[in-house]
């Protein structure tokens, strides 16, 4: 009996062992089969001193290394490890990623086929230095505080990771932002390159300006937009240095160039690359792209950390020598002696892969990086929940150089000039120099009393007392037309056409005219609170309807955005819901349900900024200027703000019992006068 037993016993013990043995192996197998696997090209030699490094620390060395080709490693490797990795890259080189990742082993062999080539496929370009006309406005207008808010806002998301949640949504901000600065600018377009799913779930973000003479030809000006903590894919990294200053520097670089109305000769390219930092693996997808589509590009500017600069370096820039294209090089150098003399210019190597310029050295693109510091002086913080703006003194002082650096590239490279905006018309000019006249209507007598600016006192009656007085540049000949509504019937004076009448509206609706098709006309247009609905009858043909609004708004249209169409809006308890003919819905939380909305264009954007006037304080978010606060006025002046002065910014300006005062932004002096009584409707305070 127990011999039988015993050999049951024993020949179990094999099968159980067998069938285990198999389990675990399949179940490994499946599990390895699930994860997804990339190709990964690194450099031999610095592979082989982290290979040495972590058998030092008593670890395994586990990275695949599939094939060799000179002095470049092909390795195949899972999400984790490449994270080991990129880790390991940054510990002994300092490096952001130091790898390239890739979708095939094909790729990847043709990349390690690549090597270590930087000369450019395309014939090098013949540099010059010679649109200081145009370049020394663009670089007059950089600023610290908005290239600093960038790095705020973008280091207070989480973390930046191409495949966290935080990393999308903060892709999407740098759309939304771009895409805000570039509104009214017909020529430049933003939009995401989407990636594969196993390239990254982050898209990259891409802001095209379209070039007026030389559009095939390309100038690529990029920095990357996620962030990495080496410790864990969920861990907290801000990377305010890496790289949400790079971006910071492009953002105020186009922030300028859209604002300005600058027109490159060649097209221009912001972009912000997703996955950088696990293999610049967004660049090179773009990259590879361009290369296939034959794209002409005329040269490549990385901006890889910009914001930090330690005490004991001297340096402004310092350029990356290896895998970058000596000729641009020169000419980067060149354009900092001729435009900042004083910034002090330094060289440094960072090795294979270090940063998204790699991916377009690789396939024969010149490409240039300038770098905050030198190796030894670099910041030690990237890479970690520390990566803060605090690391830089709570400021963007060294980033602003780089947006200057970027503007003057973008100036010299793609080349170009301002356009000359056309005049922007002064509301409540009744006689078209450009400047905002001091003018009433008197209910009691029907009266227009008009101080022109230029063509002296006039008057005329028209309109009953009555009457809600719609002044408007009805007949688009730049001067502003005497107009009244009484009960949905529109008299208007136009100074080129005569008298002429539309009825459109009801008694109740508030009259909000305005240019809402761009054709430089006044269109007659009325908001009805019964049910929240605007009605206007454009000029250029046409009759839109749109319900936006409370019983209770204040109707307070305006153009927000830039594009010379007045825009859909009302203020509400101190919000102002915007319906913006460029970008659609918008809301802005500025003033108290109390206060009186003055909007105007107090930056000479050519963007109407939200702002309010409440107990004689005025108070305006500019859209270029930001938040400013001034007093003047008593809290029972009537405010009639325009541009008085002509020089293209309204000004702040109040009506009290005939007299007016108006503070000129020009110069910042005071101007009164007395002109009118005090039952007078100035006609700057129209609608208002």
């Amino acid at each position: 009996m127990n011999k039988p037993i015993r050999r049951s016993i024993i020949l179990a013990i094999p099968v159980c062992f067998l069938l285990t043995l198999f389990f675990v192996i399949g179940h490994s197998f499946r599990a390895s089969a699930e994860k997804p696997l990339y190709w990964v090209t690194v450099q031999e030699s610095e592979l082989a001193h982290v290979r040495q490094k972590i058998q030092s620390r008593g670890g395994r060395f586990d990275y695949d290394v599939t094939t060799r080709q000179d002095d470049i490693a092909v390795l195949r490797m899972d999400e984790l490890q490449m994270l080991d990795l990129s880790r390991n890259m940054h510990d002994e080189f300092h490096k952001c990623a130091g790898f390239s990742s890739h979708e095939s082993f094909e790729e990847a062999l043709a990349a390690a086929g690549a090597g270590f080539r930087t000369e450019a496929v395309q014939a090098p370009q013949a540099y010059s230095i010679d649109n200081q006309a145009n370049v020394n406005p663009l670089i007059a207008e950089a600023a610290e505080a908005s290239t600093r808010q960038v790095i705020l806002d973008l280091s207070a998301f989480p973390n930046r990771r191409y495949n966290q949640p935080s990393g999308l949504d903060s892709a999407t901000w740098i759309k939304n932002k771009w895409t805000t600065l570039a509104a009214g600018r017909s020529d430049i377009t933003v939009e995401f390159f989407t990636h594969t799913t196993a390239v990254s779930p982050q898209p990259s973000v891409v802001l095209t300006i379209q070039g007026t003479t030389l559009p095939n030809e390309v100038v690529i000006l990029g920095a990357h937009q996620d962030s990495i903590n080496s410790a864990s894919q969920t861990a907290s990294a801000p990377g305010a240095d890496d790289d949400a200053s790079g971006v910071a520097s492009l953002t105020e670089a186009i922030r300028i160039i859209a604002a300005k109305n600058f027109k490159p000769q060649r097209t221009v390219k912001f972009m912000a690359y997703a996955a950088e930092e696990v293999g610049l693996r967004g660049s090179n997808a773009i990259a590879a792209d361009f290369l296939s589509r034959g794209v002409n590009i005329a040269g490549v500017l990385q901006l890889d950390m910009t914001n930090y600069k330690s005490a004991s370096s001297p340096h402004d820039f310092v350029l990356v020598t290896d895998f970058t294209n000596a000729a641009q090089n020169q000419f980067i150098r060149d354009l900092s002696a001729a435009y900042f003399p004083t910034y002090v210019i330094a060289n440094t190597t960072c090795g294979y892969k270090c940063s998204d310029h790699a991916s377009w050295s690789d396939r024969g693109y010149a490409a240039s990086f300038p770098h905050e510091s030198t190796l030894a002086n670099s910041n030690q913080q990237i890479h970690k929940a520390t990566d803060t703006i605090s690391q830089s003194g709570g400021n963007a002082n060294h980033a602003l150089k780089f947006a200057k650096l970027a503007l003057v590239f973008t100036g010299e490279l793609a080349k170009g000039s301002i356009a000359t905006a056309p005049p922007i018309k002064a509301r409540f000019d009744y006689d078209g120099d450009g400047k905002t006249d001091v003018s009433v209507f008197r209910p009691d007598d029907h009266f227009w009393y008009l101080n022109n600016s230029t063509a002296g006192y006039s008057g005329a009656a028209w309109g009953l007392s009555t009457d809600r007085i719609v002044p408007g540049d009805y007949d688009g000949d730049g001067k502003t037309d005497m107009s009244v509504y009484r009960d949905g019937s529109w008299y208007i004076y136009g100074t080129t056409q005569g008298f002429f009448a539309a009825y459109f509206g009801n008694a109740t609706d508030i009259p909000q005219p305005e240019d809402y098709d761009g054709d430089g006309k006044t269109d007659v247009a009325v908001f009805r609170p019964s049910d929240g609905t605007w009605y206007i009858q454009k000029s250029g043909g046409g009759l839109t309807i749109t319900q936006f609004g409370n019983s209770t708004d204040r109707p307070a249209a305006a153009d927000f955005d830039g594009d010379g169409k007045a825009d859909i809006t009302v203020f509400r308890d101190g919000f102002w819901y915007q319906l913006l003919s460029q970008q659609g819905y918008s809301g802005v939380h500025f003033g108290m349900a109390t206060d009186r909305p003055v909007a105007a264009d107090f930056d000479a954007d050519g963007k109407a900024d939200p702002a309010v006037y409440r107990d004689g304080m005025w108070y305006v978010l500019g859209s270029q200027s930001g938040y400013t606060g001034v007093h003047f006025g008593l809290p029972t002046d009537i405010p009639v703000t325009g541009d008085y002065d002509g020089d293209g910014k309204s000004d702040a300006a109040v009506f009290r019992d005939g007299m007016w005062y108006v503070l000129r932004s020009a110069d910042s002096s005071l101007f009164g006068v007395q002109f009118g009584m005090a039952g007078d409707k100035p006609t700057p305070a129209a609608f208002r």
